[in-house]
């Protein structure tokens, strides 16, 4: 909610100002960069609180996410450690050691 006030707050205050300068009588390329600029220097002044607002929501929801990211990866953690204990002994890779060259050329290639 607090994104769309601000960007609604942006809109408002662009369209503000393009109408003043409008009315100052800048057309065309110049009246939408210049109501850019000012805009957006207004903007940086007069819409901190709604912008903090939006930092803070973002913040917030980052959090969250990183809570619930770090919960499932320990549950899937978890869950990996029982299934290894769970699985019988003969089941499990074992340790073979590096495999074996079996082409002549393989052959050839590690012997020189």
């Amino acid at each position: 909610m607090a994104l769309l006030r601000y960007t609604l707050l942006r809109a408002l205050v662009f369209v503000v100002v393009g109408a003043l300068l409008w009315l100052v009588g800048l057309r065309g390329f110049v009246l939408v960069a210049g109501a850019l600029f000012v805009s957006g220097m207004i903007s940086i002044f007069a819409l901190r609180d709604s912008r903090d607002k939006v930092s803070m929501a973002w913040d917030r929801r980052l959090s969250t996410i990183k809570e619930r990211t770090a919960a499932e990866d320990a549950w899937d953690d978890e869950q990996r450690a029982q299934a290894a204990d769970a699985r019988p002994a003969d089941a499990r890779p074992a340790d073979t050691g590096p495999a074996e060259a079996g082409s002549e050329t393989e052959q050839r290639r590690h012997a020189g």
